[in-house]
């Protein structure tokens, strides 16, 4: 009888814990030019178009289009096709904590790194900036966001001046 008690209280949590959200992701924050090294590219674009699907594992992903205004580290070509966990897929949606999400349309600023089936974000969230008229604003939203290290004249990403953003990505050595 204990054993059956037991069995139903653990049950019972199970049960009375699925309907909480989860914590949001927590990152750290590095510097710009922190970022700007780590990237195999740096660019400024419009987001064409957005397409999810499921990959060879059977998880859901999502292929972004972005067509490259300006390159301002690395060599990526005119477009680029980014590629991110989570999206919409034969009536099943997967949420990825803390990664980036795309509307078509939307200016951005992306530190991608190159993955086999293209592109990928460099850290997650952290690696794109929407672009808002003169102002570049990081994407983390929700997240728990702790203070990273930072190299002399370093600026820790965030939201700044667009001009700022792309002077620091450039000189950073």
């Amino acid at each position: 009888m204990p054993r059956m008690r037991r069995l139903r209280a653990l049950v019972l949590a199970v049960v009375a814990s699925a309907g909480m959200p989860a914590a949001a992701a927590t990152f750290v924050v590095p510097s710009v030019e922190e970022m700007a090294r780590s990237s195999d590219a740096v660019v400024r674009g419009r987001v064409v178009a957005i397409a999810s699907r499921r990959d060879a594992g059977g998880r859901i992903v999502t292929d972004v289009d972005v067509a490259v205004a300006s390159a301002w580290r690395g060599a990526a070509g005119p477009a680029v096709r980014l590629v991110v966990p989570g999206g919409r897929a034969g009536g099943l949606a997967l949420r990825v904590d803390g990664a980036p999400t795309f509307e078509p349309g939307e200016e951005v600023v992306l530190f991608l790194t190159r993955a086999a089936a293209g592109w990928r974000v460099n850290g997650h969230a952290l690696g794109k900036f929407r672009v808002d008229g003169a102002e570049a604003r990081s994407a983390l939203g929700g997240a728990n966001v702790l203070p990273g290290p930072l190299g002399p004249g370093e600026r820790r990403a965030g939201a700044m001046p667009l001009d700022e953003l792309e002077r620091r990505v450039r000189a950073a050595r």
